[in-house]
């Protein structure tokens, strides 16, 4: 949020989703989704997605319903794995 208030539209951020919520499973990773996603889309200018690198602890499963709870939010249609 401070970038965002020093550069405002400028300066194009990625991350933000905690890894750690993908670890936990479906309701965490809905519950982060939607705590950050919609502001994200609505003031746009950012690319969510998990902080860092994926941890090893991740299901692929959990992998997968976390980029299609964001494309769900965003209304794009989910992907097929």
């Amino acid at each position: 949020m401070a970038l965002r208030k020093q550069y405002g539209r400028d300066l194009i951020l990625g991350g933000g989703i905690d890894k750690r919520a993908l670890i936990e499973g479906r309701d965490a990773i809905r519950k982060e989704v939607m705590k950050k996603v919609p502001f994200i889309l609505e003031e746009g200018g950012f690319f969510p997605t998990v902080d860092h690198l994926v941890l090893p602890d991740v299901t692929l499963e959990n992998y997968q319903y976390d980029i299609n709870t964001m494309r769900e939010v965003a209304g794009m249609e989910k992907l097929s794995f």
